[in-house]
């Protein structure tokens, strides 16, 4: 495993510097993925309306819509889009994913608690529940996203809130740190055991170690 020390970091971030971030790119695969939020598009009110009408999720409750690639050989781990064992209401009780293009080989979403599987199917869509009527995160919804073998995949993701917040379903402004190119994006790998890597082209602000010490207090 690669030793890293605090040269190693961007200045005020946990970000990895471009040396660093060079070395690590060729054993690291990822996912892709870009957002829109509502009322940004006629299209984001459809799909929003669309998804109330099929499953009843109310649209006030939901956050962003996120299209995610999956290139060929690349998969996500097993996870639940909840945290178990969290009291924070204002966490992912569902989730709607809707399957842009079909995949000839690989690309399941697998629920291995319940011995389910989906294959990916252009216009397929697949709601679950992540949390109980109590807002207990539930978890026998853990799920991953199996290798893509050939091809890629495409989805539209939308995770719907147990409790709303006034921050949900709007864009965040820009984080000021790192010092970066226009339009440049980042690759954000998760915490987890045998973690997933993802490349987003907005940035947030968990990279920011003032951002975690105010929310860690």
């Amino acid at each position: 495993p690669a030793q890293l020390d605090g040269s190693d970091f961007v200045e005020g971030t946990y970000c990895l510097n471009d040396t660093m971030s060079q070395k690590l790119a060729q054993f690291v695969r990822w996912s892709s993925s870009t957002s829109f939020y509502p009322g940004e598009s006629t299209f984001s009110d459809e799909v929003s309306q669309r998804i109330f009408e099929t499953t009843g999720l109310l649209p006030e409750h939901g956050g962003k819509f996120q299209i995610t690639s999956y290139e060929d050989g690349v998969g996500y781990k097993t996870h639940t889009d909840c945290v178990v064992g969290s009291q924070e209401k204002r966490d992912r009780f569902a989730t709607i994913l809707i399957y842009l293009n079909d995949v000839s080989d690989g690309g399941e979403t697998i629920f291995p608690e319940l011995n389910a599987k989906v294959t990916p199917r252009r216009g397929r869509a697949v709601f679950w529940n992540s949390m109980d009527s109590e807002g207990e995160c539930d978890s026998t919804s853990v799920h991953n996203a199996s290798v893509v073998n050939n091809g890629r995949k495409i989805i539209l993701q939308r995770w719907y809130y147990y409790h709303t917040f006034m921050s949900l379903g709007k864009r965040p402004p820009v984080p000021h740190l790192p010092k970066r190119q226009e339009n440049q994006p980042v690759v954000n790998c998760d915490h987890y055991d045998f973690g997933s890597c993802r490349l987003y082209d907005e940035w947030f602000y968990s990279h920011l170690k003032d951002y975690r010490r105010q929310h860690n207090n």
